[in-house]
């Protein structure tokens, strides 16, 4: 078999270290199909201001925490410049570019520095899936994935290793002069069909994450691909529709076998912590949750955090956590408006529903964060407000506030442009820096604002609030109560 180089782009946002599995399953079908891989990541890279961990310490929602002190810190190189150097030293056969949207103009960039190698490209990801129309457009691309990758870049690699035809490849856009070739989407892959991650292709600085005030060594484990609800402000909607006329989108994987795999990872990378990538670890059966409690206990016994709805809390899985060593779990909470949440979110959750599901893991030991999002379009203020009255009835450990970010895929996104928040071609920002819309009822700066201050609101007194008001102008009044506040609430509440 000829030999065939694959140079993957993880193109990331800065510091953020949490390694992929996707990338990792990627890799491990590329080698396993006979290919050399190599992977180009800009996580070390200095490509914005502030990183999201920073912003999100900085908004009182984690704990601060400082990769300096373990000797991490941005390269000084251009990562553009240092991308063309590593694509003339490695001489790939085929660039694969995986991007989520907030850093698909960076991948773009990376990718319209070699254009004169001719050396064939392909992007994939979410973005690439949702706007392929968009994506193929640059000049530095040849190939759009929509949809899962796994097989379809392996089949690519297999014919362009053989010179073969690669018109007909299931998943893949491909242009041909001025012509562009629209593969269907195939049927989404079983999961135990796939090899298991593999890691040789990181930094060993990506496996240092921080979590819940800790900078730990963590594995990311794909327990199940997809959700099986269809929130209008996730991409997971725009993925059942993709796939829903093929069986839709959402599956699990083997549970032994999934534990086989983390407890193999955990001896050969010492891990001490597990991230566990489940849109919503408790909807499945009781029988699976059991299993894996069973096996995690025998085989790995890590601390892990999940993410959970409010309404697949009960009381026998809130033990089974306990038991298990749920170190943190992550609730989705999104608006404390019941009619945005059911209206516009599609989220038909009652309040009390989230009320119980925070009571039940009171005093568990089980760090309990709420999912919060702001600025939704039609939302006001008042609403933004009937939120922050939530968490204030369900006073969890950790206040977490993202804004909206309209990405493509999202079902949102469509209302967004119709109500001309956000143009067809614009991307959506990282949920953790900014609005990506300035709306007529929502002001950006307003939204700013209240973001910085949501913690302050839910956990101080509201004989309180008119002084925490000053705190969300971007004056020197308001900074300076922001500041006095920040202290006191880091203290009373961080420490």
């Amino acid at each position: 078999m000829k030999e065939f180089r694959v140079l993957l782009i993880n193109c990331n946002t800065m510091l953020d270290t949490l390694i992929t599995a996707g990338i990792g399953i990627l890799s491990a079908s590329l080698k396993e199909a006979g290919c050399e891989v190599k992977l180009f990541d800009t996580t070390f890279y200095r490509t914005t201001d502030i990183t999201g961990d920073d912003a999100r310490a900085a908004a009182l929602q984690v704990k601060a925490t400082d990769f300096s002190d373990l000797g991490i810190v941005p390269n000084e190189g251009d990562v553009v410049d240092e991308f063309v150097e590593t694509v003339a030293a490695y001489k790939p056969h085929l660039i694969g570019l995986s991007s989520i949207e907030v850093t698909h103009p960076l991948g773009i960039r990376l990718l319209a520095a070699v254009r004169d190698s001719g050396i064939p490209t392909v992007v994939g990801g979410p973005y690439a899936t949702f706007a392929p129309e968009i994506v193929i457009r640059s000049p530095g691309v040849d190939m759009v994935c929509v949809g899962e990758g796994e097989q379809p870049l392996a089949e690519l690699c297999n014919k362009l290793r053989d010179g073969a035809d690669i018109s007909a490849i299931g998943n893949l856009w491909i242009k041909r002069g001025n012509e562009i070739i629209r593969n269907p989407v195939r049927k989404p892959i079983h999961l135990d069909g796939l090899p298991r991650q593999d890691w040789s292709v990181y930094d060993k600085r990506r496996f240092w994450k921080p979590m819940g005030g800790k900078i730990s060594v963590t594995g990311t484990f794909e327990m199940n691909r997809g959700c099986p609800y269809t929130c209008t402000y996730c991409i997971n909607s725009g993925y059942q529709e993709l796939y829903g006329d093929l069986g839709g989108y959402y599956r699990e994987q083997d549970v032994e076998r999934l534990v086989d795999e983390m407890a193999e990872k955990k001896e050969a990378y010492n891990l001490v912590y597990v991230y566990l990538v489940a849109e919503s670890f408790l909807t499945t059966t009781r029988q699976r949750i059991r299993e894996f409690g069973k096996l995690y206990r025998e085989k790995v016994g890590l601390p892990f955090w999940v993410e959970a709805r409010p309404e697949s809390i009960n009381e026998e899985k809130v033990g089974l956590l306990t038991e298990i060593g749920c170190e943190g779990i992550s609730i989705g909470v999104e608006s404390g408006n019941v009619g945005l949440r059911k209206n516009i979110l599609g989220r038909n959750v009652p309040d009390r529903t989230i009320l119980k599901a925070f009571e039940l893991l009171r005093n568990t030991g089980i760090r309990v964060s709420a999912n919060n999002v702001i600025g939704f379009p039609t939302e006001t203020r008042d609403m933004i407000f009937d939120t922050i009255q939530l968490d204030r009835e369900l006073d969890p450990d950790g206040i977490m506030v993202s804004f909206f970010s309209p990405y493509k895929g999202a079902t949102l996104r469509g209302m967004c442009e119709e109500l001309g928040y956000i143009e067809d071609d614009e991307i959506a920002r990282d949920y953790r820096l900014g609005p990506s819309m300035d709306m007529p009822q929502m002001p950006a700066r307003e939204l700013v604002g209240l973001h910085r201050t949501f913690p302050l609101y839910v956990k101080f007194p509201r004989t309180e609030w008119k002084h925490i008001r000053a705190a969300e102008h971007d004056t020197p009044e308001g900074n300076a109560a922001f500041k006095e506040y920040s202290e006191r609430y880091v203290s009373a509440y961080m420490s």
